[in-house]
């Protein structure tokens, strides 16, 4: 999350209540050693599913697995050509190795949340994400200038790339055609980014 300064501490301001980390209150359980981790995983993960909540107002955010079953599928080794048309070998055929989409996509599950393109928004094409598309998004990372990331402006999720110089904030699209203009944030707004976008997925 990034903040730019405005306005300071008001008086009485604040919960007027104790209240956990989680937005509500807690009782205390034991649980299996073997399985402490998996539950102190997902229990980080319902703590920012729960702050995106009350902070936007939103719907819940569909959340990585944190232990999903292993679904490896063959991936061809070679090389797909997308230009002039070449004769591979056919002992190439048979150079299969296994992927498992889990691994590739999601470096931590905990962290990690999925956001939906809105089926009519083309400002980041440039960049091949496309309307509908599904984007993976890592809230463990910090967001640098260049990142493409999902930030709230006027209580509405977008996806853009974060431009950062000196005193200037600036969230971009990736349209030439269209050439949308930047959002720009000046002193006394708050920028609120939810996560990087690690992947995207789009729909043919």
């Amino acid at each position: 999350m990034i903040k730019m300064k405005h306005g300071g501490k008001r008086p009485n301001s604040g919960p007027k209540v104790p209240m956990s980390q989680y937005g509500e209150k807690t009782a205390v359980v034991r649980v299996p050693t073997s399985i402490k981790a998996d539950v102190i995983k997902y229990l980080e993960a319902f703590k920012i599913n729960k702050a995106t909540i009350s902070r936007n107002n939103s719907e819940p955010r569909l959340i990585a697995a944190l232990n999903p079953e292993p679904l490896a599928r063959p991936i061809y080794s070679g090389k797909v050509s997308a230009g002039l048309s070449r004769f591979p070998s056919p002992a190439q055929d048979y150079e299969q190795e296994e992927l498992d989409l889990n691994n590739y996509l999601i470096k931590n599950a905990p962290a990690t949340f999925f956001y939906r393109v809105g089926k009519s928004y083309d400002s980041m094409i440039g960049v091949g994400i496309y309307p509908n598309a599904l984007l993976i998004v890592n809230r463990s990372i910090s967001p640098k200038s260049s990142h493409i990331v999902v930030a709230v402006v006027d209580g509405e999720e977008v996806v853009k790339r974060l431009y950062k110089w000196r005193d200037v904030i600036e969230l971009r699209s990736e349209n030439k055609e269209k050439n949308y203009p930047p959002i720009v944030f000046t002193e006394g707004q708050e920028l609120v980014i939810e996560g990087v976008v690690t992947s995207n997925v789009n729909e043919f």
